[in-house]
């Protein structure tokens, strides 16, 4: 599998290395590309770097994350919870669980957000708990910074339970997903059944409904399969 969506992610993800110590929550791909210009590149560069990173959407390997369908979740080892007490996964058990993992410097993460919002809202009367995990990208080998994440999640005015993944490479993301092949993202989404069992795997950049844009059509069309398995197994 080629590694090239991977080190655009990674580009993304990290750019916020180059953000004030306040990592600037990314809003949208055109905040993305402002902070880029702030930052010293040309706008044409951030175009440019921009476009690269949509086309990635369209090449990453959708079925990467086939070898964790059927695999029992393994234990939350977050360090904090936001907006929510700590939860385990027994405490889960008869809930559909959707898990995704974001940060704040991420345009990929900031596009998907309004999904996140909207699929809380339809289904969590119906059976659905959803859970945010953020892990850093910039500053990553820091100390666990928990206003910086309370900032982040201000930010993109996310109301549904939040989990602090801080080190990640060794922690929860890292039993889930970092194991096996390669993997063209962290921002991996998990949709569990009401045992606990891995149903479903999109293993990361973006989704959300349509917005008009040719760049985001398979973005849209992720988005169609994530709710109709969030309704199989709510049905189920």
């Amino acid at each position: 599998m080629s590694r090239l969506p991977l080190v655009l992610i990674l580009l993304a993800c990290a750019a916020g290395e180059a953000l004030a110590e306040e990592y600037e929550t990314v809003k949208s791909w055109q905040h993305y590309q402002e902070i880029m210009i702030a930052d010293g590149k040309t706008e044409a560069e951030a175009e440019e770097q921009v476009s690269q990173m949509l086309a990635s959407l369209g090449s990453m390997d959708r079925s990467a994350g086939g070898d964790r369908i059927g695999v029992a979740a393994p234990p939350f080892r977050f360090d904090l919870w936001l907006n929510s007490e700590p939860m385990t996964l027994e405490d889960l058990r008869g809930q559909v669980v959707l898990v995704r993992w974001w940060t704040e410097t991420c345009p990929f993460c900031a596009s998907s957000t309004p999904a996140l919002l909207s699929i809380n809202e339809e289904y969590s009367a119906q059976g659905l708990t959803m859970i945010g995990v953020y892990h850093p990208k910039a500053g990553r080998d820091g100390p666990l910074d928990v206003p910086r994440v309370e900032k982040a999640v201000a930010a993109r005015e996310l109301d549904f339970p939040i989990a602090i993944d801080w080190d990640w490479r060794n922690g929860t993301l890292a039993d889930w997903w970092l194991t096996g092949p390669d993997r063209p993202a962290t921002s991996v989404t998990f949709l569990l059944d009401k045992s606990g069992v891995i149903q479903y795997v999109h293993p990361g950049m973006e989704y959300h409904d349509p917005n008009g844009s040719e760049g985001h059509a398979m973005c849209s069309t992720d988005m169609v399969g994530i709710r109709s398995q969030i309704e199989r197994l709510l049905a189920e």
